[in-house]
């Protein structure tokens, strides 16, 4: 028995010490960790050094993809070069352990970092429910706050798994977005059952989290400080002498249009405000504006109203998932070639 619990200890200490190398290589990106999703979301011949200007793309699933607002920019505009360096699943905190070597192996003119209010904030700090989560996902959870190669990892995993059970192969697992399942079973109308499970986790681990990341309320709002100080750090990259910055502000869809707050009600999320979701000047965005209104190179981009436009006439998110559909990433593609003056 003794021996057992020896050789116990020691497989448990030396599976630490490996979780700590593994995470002090991945914080520094010593390795390349998303040189695979650079090298998917790009040609080649964007990735190859030029004498174009180039912007440099940031973000999360919203971004990363070949058929994103970034892929229709690639595709339309012969006089820049667009590097999308987004990565489903990430935040700011990755994207500040990618920014050294993405900036300087492309040195933009243009950096445009993509945010979310939907999740931005969930991904600064993963919540713990022991009423409503399993025990499996709360551990996970509290391991990933404290060692953020424990999500890599399972990220990783999960598109080993999606190109196991695709037809599509790995360039599916790489894109690893929900994007791509609502583009291939979308019913067009709202349903419980349809709805993007990850979603419906997120809800019924925080219900709040939806109102009080767009309200900056609640127990969001030290992950709202620290977002806003990471960002400020990430943005130190673009130098105002030579680059200027973007913030895309992504709404979420219960921003746009109003019957989604039903809709996020019925997956269980909570609302003690309704109304002031709709409102166009928001608090994550409004901070977000004053904490950088002495930053001359540091601009917003708020396509709230433009969304809620078009959305009048044609849907610009899909039904059961909360990210843009075609249409939708066809107003941001054309809003960004206004916005950043790239016609």
């Amino acid at each position: 028995m003794r021996k057992m619990l020896l050789l116990s200890l020691m497989v448990l200490v030396s599976l630490g010490l490996a979780l700590l190398v593994l995470e002090w290589l991945y914080r520094l990106q010593l390795v390349d960790t998303y040189g695979p999703e650079l090298h998917t979301f790009n040609p080649s011949q964007m990735l190859a050094p030029n004498a174009k200007p180039t912007l440099l793309v940031m973000g999360d699933s919203f971004t990363a993809s070949r058929t994103s607002y970034a892929g229709i920019l690639q595709d339309t505009l012969q006089e820049w070069r667009i590097i999308n360096a987004a990565v489903s699943g990430t935040g700011v905190l990755q994207a500040l352990y990618m920014a050294p070597k993405r900036f300087a192996q492309f040195h933009p003119s243009i950096f445009l970092y993509q945010a979310y209010v939907g999740n931005d904030l969930f991904d600064i700090r993963y919540p713990t429910n022991w009423r409503t989560i399993s025990l499996g996902r709360n551990v996970y959870w509290f391991l990933a706050n404290h060692l953020r190669i424990i999500g890599y990892l399972n990220y990783r995993l999960r598109q080993v798994k999606e190109t196991l059970t695709s037809h599509q192969g790995h360039i599916l697992s790489l894109s690893g977005t929900a994007v791509a399942a609502s583009a291939a079973g979308d019913t067009g109308a709202f349903s419980v059952e349809h709805y993007d499970t990850r979603v419906k986790l997120y809800v019924r681990a925080e219900p709040a989290l939806i109102e009080d990341s767009i309200l900056v309320q609640g127990n969001r709002q030290h992950d709202y400080a620290i977002f806003l100080e990471r960002l400020a750090q990430l943005l130190t990259y673009c130098k105002p002498a030579v680059c200027r910055a973007y913030i895309l502000v992504m709404p979420h869809v219960c921003q746009v249009d109003a019957a989604y707050i039903t809709y996020m009600s019925q997956l269980g999320a909570r609302f003690t405000t309704p109304a002031a979701l709709g409102l166009p000047e928001y608090p994550f965005l409004v901070r977000l504006r004053e904490r950088f209104t002495d930053w001359p190179n540091v601009h917003m981009v708020n396509p709230l109203s433009k969304l809620r436009e078009v959305h009048a006439q044609q849907a610009v998110y899909y039904a059961n998932d909360e990210h843009l559909s075609p249409a939708g990433q066809q107003e941001i593609a054309a809003l960004l070639r206004q916005q950043l003056h790239l016609q």
